[in-house]
């Protein structure tokens, strides 16, 4: 069980820093140009960042789905476990 929290904690962790990531690279992208996209991501363009950033929000989304079918596994285990004895 402590996969399945772990999974789930390091999967809201994915979604929410992924999903800050690319909407401060569109605001950069839209406000500033492309000039200053090495000097706030180490990037040559807000583009990478955007790309990037939603492969990790995907990872992350793929992550909890995961976690989830790990829970719901586990639960209906216990539940079994419990109408037998």
């Amino acid at each position: 069980m402590i996969f399945t929290k772990l999974g789930l904690a390091i999967a809201w962790l994915l979604v929410v820093v992924s999903g800050l990531r690319v909407v401060a690279a569109f605001s950069i992208a839209y406000t500033t140009g492309q000039a200053t996209a090495p000097r706030y991501f180490g990037s040559k363009t807000t583009g990478e960042v955007i790309d990037q950033g939603l492969l990790y929000l995907l990872i992350g989304v793929a992550l909890g789905i995961v976690a989830e079918i790990s829970r719901s596994v586990a639960v209906k285990a216990e539940l079994r476990k419990q109408n037998l004895e």
